[in-house]
């Protein structure tokens, strides 16, 4: 069962809220340093091929870690 509530439009002639201009100003900068942002583009740090390897070595430590911990706590429940 439809009221006249549920199928009217919204008030179109309501008051519109004005903007400050300190919160134009903000939106205008904020919006202005995330396109700077992304047209920017980041340099990557050269990483040689020593320092490569040792973080390699070091990420299939802890995943090697993680698995021994979670056979051990399968085995143990």
């Amino acid at each position: 069962m439809s009221s006249k509530t549920a199928t009217r439009p919204p008030d179109t002639r309501a008051a519109r809220h004005r903007v400050s201009l300190t919160d134009r100003i903000a939106l205008r900068i904020g919006m202005s340093l995330i396109i700077w942002s992304r047209r920017t583009r980041r340099v990557h740090p050269v990483i040689d091929h020593a320092t490569r390897l040792q973080l390699d070595r070091e990420r299939q430590q802890r995943e090697n870690d993680l698995l021994l911990q979670a056979a051990l706590m399968r085995a143990w429940r």
